[in-house]
């Protein structure tokens, strides 16, 4: 299949934008331009007009709405994708949010684009209409993986209202499910994956979240943490997480991580196991 052509708009050096950019960078024919004056010869000079532009802002009013309408003019079959930093957060309530534009912040890129942006899943948020808004999700079908037997899924939840939620989209896909949590330790072997839900903040669950990471080791670990700052995600993975999954989270999403994590544990397991 061949590559999706991206234009990147904004500041590459953001620290927010660095793993949307990695993943771009090995899955897409990607472009990155500082600004929308170079966006601007960049489209004018290419035969082939992208088919997705990231317009990046790490906060509000890096790029106003006449950007969005310029760039739309200028490529009119691309989509356009806002990709927000955390200083966008509050926009949606109290700012002026683009319109036209498929709008994630940058902890949601990865697992809510990606299957979209290699074409392995062509009836999402990018094949919506540019007047697409976020309360009609529920007219998107949701593809969901191939069912098929995928190991036990190790949960970590306070709650049984939340274990019983991501257990429900665990076993959609295949997964087996156990609940641990303060009250009811459970100490179990050979899981698939593992998933710890951050009840309130990381700082407060760094030693258990390490400590649980080396119970259920060498199992990925997926984190699950409410509007995560970058350096909550580092946190998490100083403790063991092999990913992170922001909070409110879309079946997709998780599908996606979970998938991912798994198989590249998979592959890891394959290779050694041919090397020796």
């Amino acid at each position: 299949m061949t590559a999706q052509r991206v234009l990147f708009i904004g500041d590459p050096s953001h620290h927010e934008f660095r793993e949307p950019l990695a993943w771009l960078g090995e899955y897409c024919e990607l472009t990155i331009v500082d600004n929308t004056e170079q966006a601007a010869v960049e489209l004018a000079s290419v035969n082939q007009q992208p088919d997705f532009i990231v317009v990046a802002a790490a906060r509000p009013g890096r790029f106003m709405q006449h950007d969005v309408v310029s760039l739309l003019r200028r490529a009119p079959l691309a989509r356009i994708i806002g990709l927000m930093g955390g200083w966008c957060e509050g926009e949606m309530r109290t700012g002026q949010p683009w319109r036209g534009v498929t709008r994630v912040y940058w902890h949601q890129f990865v697992p809510r684009l990606a299957e979209e942006l290699i074409g392995t899943n062509v009836r999402g948020r990018l094949a919506m209409p540019r007047t697409f808004t976020e309360s009609e999700l529920s007219n998107i079908t949701v593809p969901v993986p191939e069912v098929r037997q995928r190991g036990l899924a190790v949960i970590r939840a306070t709650s049984l209202e939340c274990y019983e939620a991501i257990a429900e989209a665990c076993h959609a896909i295949g997964h087996s499910t156990v609940w641990v949590n303060h009250r009811q330790p459970a100490f179990v072997a050979g899981a698939a994956v593992a998933i710890w839900d951050v009840a309130l903040s990381i700082e407060r669950d760094e030693a258990e979240l390490a400590e649980f990471a080396k119970q259920v080791h060498p199992a990925p670990v997926v984190g699950m943490i409410g509007f995560p700052r970058a350096s909550d995600r580092q946190r998490a993975v100083e403790c063991g997480a092999t990913c992170v999954v922001s909070k409110p989270y879309l079946l997709q999403e998780l599908w996606t991580e979970l998938t991912r994590v798994t198989a590249n544990c998979t592959e890891v397991a394959r290779q050694q196991t041919t090397a020796a």
